[in-house]
């Protein structure tokens, strides 16, 4: 639909697109088909699958992003994700294949670059596979120096999400999850182990 900024109409106007230009108005007919290779179908395909796993991760953590996430997020995500799954993509077979490091690019993903916890949580968890075991383990840490709590806030939860994503069978299991309390007057945190069945 075309709009009239107060100097000249931009936008689509039946067949025909005004844009902005340079040195004044672009005139154009809209493209009514658009041919595309094999090649070019393909990477969409894999962009869309990325895409479709990235909503699914927003929606999972959306418990503990309660969506205070920034602006540019999901872009961010979306870039993330389609690189890790070109990079997974056999073009010869047309399957993905991943492996333990396969996303280990969104370690320390930040949902929201206004509030990042990294520089709120100062330890860093590790993370097990052992048979159908997934342990997530976090070391012993001293609260203030390690945990440090906004102001006026005087409990915290610490939360670990697992989803569990097959995707050449589309299968998306419904998060699990398991949390601790921690309070800002704990001076000490002990060690804590987070196991999953997978």
């Amino acid at each position: 639909m075309g709009k009239f900024d107060g100097k000249q109409i931009v936008g689509l106007v039946g067949p025909i697109i005004f844009k902005k230009g340079k040195n004044g108005t672009i005139v154009q007919t809209k493209a009514t088909k658009v041919n595309q290779s094999a090649a070019t179908k393909e990477s969409a395909s894999v962009f869309g699958i990325a895409s479709a796993f990235s909503k699914n991760l927003r929606v999972d953590l959306t418990n503990i992003t309660q969506k205070f996430y920034d602006g540019g997020m999901v872009n961010r995500l979306n870039v993330q994700n389609r690189a890790i799954f070109e990079q997974c993509y056999n073009k010869d077979t047309k399957k993905f294949t991943f492996n333990e490091t396969s996303f280990s690019r969104l370690a320390g993903f930040e949902f929201n670059l206004k509030s990042p916890l990294i520089n709120n949580l100062w330890v860093t968890p590790q993370v097990i596979l052992s048979g159908n075991s997934l342990t997530l383990s976090l070391p012993a840490f001293e609260v203030p120096a390690e945990l440090k709590f906004p102001n006026n806030a005087n409990t915290c939860e610490l939360t670990v999400f697992l989803s569990l994503y097959v995707q050449d069978q589309e299968f998306h299991d419904p998060p699990a999850y398991q949390s601790i309390e921690i309070n800002n007057d704990q001076k000490n945190v002990p060690a804590q182990e987070f196991i999953f069945e997978v």
